[in-house]
């Protein structure tokens, strides 16, 4: 059977046309459900993230305010003010005494006399007091006597030890500790003086 042209022309254009819209069904079909695909492998990494971010603000926001940023002047102010605060009452010194005395009583150890030094530093504001004990125990007890007095005077350092034993079987040893401490000039200028430089209490 013979068709006309121009049918013949028609059909081929409809046929045309219902494969390029299988094609274009296919293609969208293959976007969705890649789209599908991408969306639910991403949903949980996404979901977590959220809620990383959500807790990190809530953190963010209980959390203290910074402390300010101090000028370096201010923090050479504030560690010069700590540094006095640390020394001891030039004032008070006879506490000094009566806890060498203390410690020396506490661990056992022979304290007969002390000799002190005062100085004065005019630059950094502050009394010494140079302070040398003979003394005399065994090491255990002349250590416990060291610890005792760096602990009951914290603004003390020891500077010195020397130590002499009579005989290799002498378990008394005689020992020569030498203090310094550190101290803040007394009120109206007047410092409290131990004793005169180079005078000895018995």
């Amino acid at each position: 059977m013979n068709l006309p042209p121009q049918l013949i022309r028609s059909l081929l254009r409809a046929q045309l046309a219902l494969r390029r819209a299988s094609l274009d069904v296919l293609i969208a079909g293959v976007l969705v459900l890649a789209a599908a695909a991408m969306w639910f492998a991403l949903l949980p990494g996404l979901t977590t993230r959220i809620a990383d971010e959500a807790r990190a603000v809530v953190r963010a926001r209980s959390a203290p305010p910074p402390a300010p940023v101090l000028s370096p002047q201010a923090m050479a102010a504030e560690r010069l003010a700590a540094f006095y605060a640390a020394l001891g009452d030039a004032g008070h010194t006879e506490q000094i005494v009566t806890h060498l005395f203390g410690a020396a009583s506490d661990t056992g150890v022979v304290l007969d006399k002390t000799e002190y030094k005062p100085a004065r530093d005019p630059a950094g504001r502050f009394e010494t007091y140079t302070i040398v004990l003979p003394v005399k125990g065994d090491y255990a007890k002349l250590r416990s006597f060291c610890e005792k007095v760096l602990t009951t005077v914290p603004y003390a350092a020891l500077d010195d030890m020397r130590f002499k034993r009579g005989s290799a079987n002498d378990q008394t040893v005689e020992a020569s500790l030498r203090f310094t401490v550190f101290l803040r000039p007394a009120q109206q200028g007047k410092s409290a003086t131990l004793v005169a430089a180079g005078e000895v209490h018995k």
